[in-house]
């Protein structure tokens, strides 16, 4: 498995930790979807300041993956920079949340945040 391939695996685990759907063979573009999707249900939550913050860089971590697929097939540096810099975003969201993501990351239903909908 390839840097790039690596890379989309642990965000992927960590979209479903936050309540994302788990995307069979996923590329930026539709972990993109999956965040921002996802940031918007945190950023109406009404769970309080943390949830929101937590959709901000939620947000965040979606632009970033974005920007990678502006790049596929292109410039392999800049995407994997982009990416690593969407891993360190939901690292910092799953830190809102008081959970730490670094490494493997536990499934969604296992407590921390998944599953946060707006009006819980």
């Amino acid at each position: 498995m390839g840097r790039r391939d690596a890379a989309l695996v642990r965000i992927a685990e960590r979209v479903v930790f936050f309540g994302g759907e788990a995307v069979e063979d996923p590329g930026a573009a539709e972990l993109a979807d999956v965040l921002a999707d996802l940031a918007d249900e945190y950023l109406a939550s009404v769970r309080g300041e943390a949830v929101r913050r937590a959709g901000a860089l939620l947000e965040e971590a979606a632009g970033e993956l974005r920007r990678a697929d502006r790049f596929r097939g292109t410039l392999l540096p800049v995407v994997l920079r982009h990416m690593r810099r969407a891993e360190v975003v939901l690292d910092e969201a799953g830190g809102c949340l008081g959970v730490t993501l670094r490494g493997p990351v536990p499934l969604a239903g296992g407590g921390g945040g998944a599953g946060v909908r707006s009006g819980s």
